[in-house]
């Protein structure tokens, strides 16, 4: 499902104008930033997650909380590389990761990053 995120936020970010540099193979875990675009000579980087489906041992809202720690993280780090990158979270619209975001509108503010949410039915709105 990372990879439906993933193709539906490059799909909005060329309809805006937005030019891909790369985009990793989510299939396949590779590490990396998920989606580099450029607009206007400036940089973009976006990490992805997905809505996990859980395991015998997490169920998926447990799970959703790590990715969100996780995708949090990769704010962190690509801020250390780079103080004027644009910078973005890319997520599916549901409502465990809209709860998670909501108790770090602070840290958004700091960080200077920007949510893309993707709806079930693909429409991407950006926060």
């Amino acid at each position: 499902m990372e990879g439906n995120i993933q193709s539906k936020v490059i799909q909005y970010l060329r309809a805006h104008g937005f030019n891909i540099r790369s985009k990793a193979d989510t299939a396949s875990r590779q590490q990396g930033i998920d989606i580099e675009a450029e607009k206007d000579g400036k940089a973009l980087w976006v990490s992805v997650k997905g809505y996990p489906k859980g395991t015998d041992r997490t169920n998926p809202s447990v799970q959703a909380g790590h990715w969100f720690k996780l995708a949090v993280f990769d704010v962190i780090e690509y801020r250390g590389r780079d103080k004027n990158v644009q910078l973005a979270i890319a997520l599916p619209d549901y409502p465990r990761y809209r709860s998670l975001a909501q108790k770090i509108t602070w840290f958004k503010e700091v960080a200077k990053f920007t949510y893309y949410w993707v709806k079930e039915d693909g429409e991407v709105s950006v926060e």
